[in-house]
């Protein structure tokens, strides 16, 4: 890449574009390769399942038949709820029924109450999602004879 200083300005801009579509050729090449390889090692996987013998793709799949109890559901559950720091999870109640979980009570904001059912269906056994989550404050902390929260003054 050798450039002359005694050159018209239009040549050195077509060596510098000559140049920047010969680095362009040799990034695209690069891909190529690599999307190759890719797909190579993708197919192989693909002929190692058609006899019987999978490279990838099983995970969580169990045994014939096999549930995850619903207890061990619960406690996963609510540890999920627990160690979620942008979720205040003091007035959720978590019942487990053949792995579908019910969330019932309230929380302070709407993006509390999807972010709950999101960490729910992130849980290991979990078949279904019943989100009965109310937004706002809980009945227990409002103040007999207060006026809401959302009244003018």
């Amino acid at each position: 890449m050798t450039r002359s200083t005694t050159g018209s300005a239009s040549e050195e801009f077509r060596d510098v574009a000559r140049d920047a579509m010969k680095l362009g050729g040799r990034c695209v090449g690069a891909a190529r390769d690599w999307l190759g390889e890719k797909r190579d090692e993708f197919n192989q996987g693909r002929a190692a399942g058609a006899s019987d013998v999978s490279v990838h793709g099983y995970r969580g799949v169990g045994p014939r038949a096999y549930r995850r109890d619903d207890a061990r559901i619960h406690d996963d559950v609510c540890d999920a709820l627990a160690d979620d720091d942008s979720l205040d999870a003091s007035d959720i109640s978590v019942e487990v029924r053949e792995g579908v979980v019910r969330l019932s009570g309230s929380v302070p904001h709407r993006m509390m109450k999807r972010l709950a059912e999101d960490l729910v269906e992130g849980c290991g056994g979990v078949r279904d999602v019943e989100n009965a989550l109310h937004v706002g404050i809980p009945p227990s902390d409002v103040v007999p004879g207060a006026p809401p929260l959302d009244a003018a003054p």
